[in-house]
């Protein structure tokens, strides 16, 4: 390969010649070898972010299990009519608070009256019969002792008394149901409680032939919540159990024991904490849950039947687990990591396994290690392997409040010039 050449050696004249490209190359190189030697490397100095870590630290932590619940009554009685009539009167206010042995409704009574009047005449007739009898064995017994009266006599005495007797008995048995049956008439509550809603108007027939559920009191305090609890979540409070308060739950009919707390409609705590008082002994096949129930007190009737609400119990605790504040959590399709500032100040992106996760925060089973710092705040400031100023939440407020002071200094000297 050749390449043109200009030669201007005569001043009146040139000529074009030819020279090799090779002798080129070792010209360029040095030149190219110059000018690297002539720069100068440029220096870059990286500036540490500032972020807000929390060291992580153990602890014991308690694990809670939440439930939807339904509150129900304690007690729930349906009031019934238990003998036929009609309604005079309605006796309560519907819904309204009701104690025990107050009446509710009153039955028309005039026919239990007149039954009892009967049955009170027949048994004054049986009555006299009776002492009848009694004069005439007590005429006949000293006649048969002397043989002055045949036996058949004194048998017949004898017999007539014992068949009067008898009437005598029976006709008492008869006025005391037909007085049990005029206190039917008066339809008292069973129970202390909340009324329900009147399923009878005045004059109608009630009882056999009629209607015969007239109300429903149920009693509200205590007060009962049911929820459903899942096998695994059983398994877990058994094993937190002592030996001895599993024979205590065994013998009172609960198989979980613990104590509950439920929320209010606003999403506020209720108060009061409540007390299981019984699990069902199966597990339902098709959900894989079984039933609890608590008690808990209702002074207030802040509660009322067929209420949902949120339960939580506590299911078991784990000591010297490590937690971390859920904000410091980052989630991506690799995994669950958060980003740490190792001891020389560089960020490391450290990705871990999570075991639960609690008011506290989440509990870490594998990755951390107590002692490690963590980003809180100002994750998004830093990446993997760059370097950062770790700070306290109390040392950042500090070092904003000066930052903020020198910037109210100066804007105050510019305003003075």
């Amino acid at each position: 390969m050749f390449y043109q050449h200009l030669d201007f050696s005569s001043p009146n004249s040139f000529k074009l010649t030819a020279r090799p490209r090779r002798f080129c190359k070792p010209l360029l190189l040095i030149m190219v070898i110059y000018a690297i030697a002539g720069c100068k490397p440029e220096i870059i100095i990286e500036t540490p972010k500032e972020v807000i870590v929390q060291q992580v630290e153990t602890a014991t932590i308690p694990i809670y299990g939440e439930y939807i619940g339904v509150t129900k009554a304690s007690i729930s009685v349906e009031v019934r009519a238990r003998i036929d009539g009609y309604v005079e009167d309605k006796l309560f206010i519907e819904g309204s608070a009701v104690n025990a042995g107050d009446t509710l409704y009153q039955i028309d009574s005039l026919p239990y009256i007149a039954a009892v009047n009967r049955l009170k005449a027949k048994l004054e007739s049986q009555r006299v019969i009776y002492e009848k009898t009694i004069r005439d064995v007590n005429r006949l017994k000293p006649l048969y002792e002397k043989n002055a009266a045949s036996q058949l006599d004194y048998d017949n005495a004898l017999s007539a008394k014992a068949e009067a007797n008898a009437n005598l008995q029976a006709s008492l048995a008869e006025l005391e149901e037909e007085q049990l049956e005029l206190s039917y008439t008066e339809i008292k509550a069973p129970i202390s409680g909340l009324v329900g809603q009147s399923e009878v108007d005045i004059g109608a027939l009630v009882g056999s032939k009629g209607q015969s559920l007239l109300t429903v009191v149920k009693q509200v305090d205590p007060i009962f919540v049911s929820f459903n609890m899942s096998a695994l979540d059983y398994l877990n409070i058994r094993r937190n159990m002592t030996a001895y308060k599993e024979r205590q739950a065994d013998i009172e009919g609960k198989t979980v024991e613990g104590f509950v707390q439920i929320s209010l409609p606003d999403s506020s705590d209720y108060r009061y904490w409540g007390d299981i008082s019984f699990t069902d002994p199966s597990v339902n096949p098709e959900t894989g849950t079984f039933e609890v129930r608590a008690v808990l007190p209702n002074p207030e009737r802040e509660l009322l039947p067929g209420q949902y609400t949120n339960v939580r119990i506590k299911l078991n605790e784990i000591e010297n687990s490590i937690v971390v504040p859920q904000k410091a959590i980052q989630i991506e399709q690799g995994g669950v990591y958060v980003m740490i500032v190792l001891p020389n100040g560089r960020v490391e992106q450290r990705f871990i396994v999570i075991e639960h996760q609690t008011e506290q925060g989440v509990i870490v089973k594998s990755g951390l290690k107590s002692g490690e710092n963590i980003i809180v705040e100002g994750m998004h400031r830093v990446r993997h392997g760059q370097l950062a100023t770790p700070l306290t939440i109390e040392e950042y407020r500090k070092l904003e409040e000066t930052r903020n002071l020198e910037i109210s200094s100066q804007v105050s000297l510019q305003v003075e010039e």
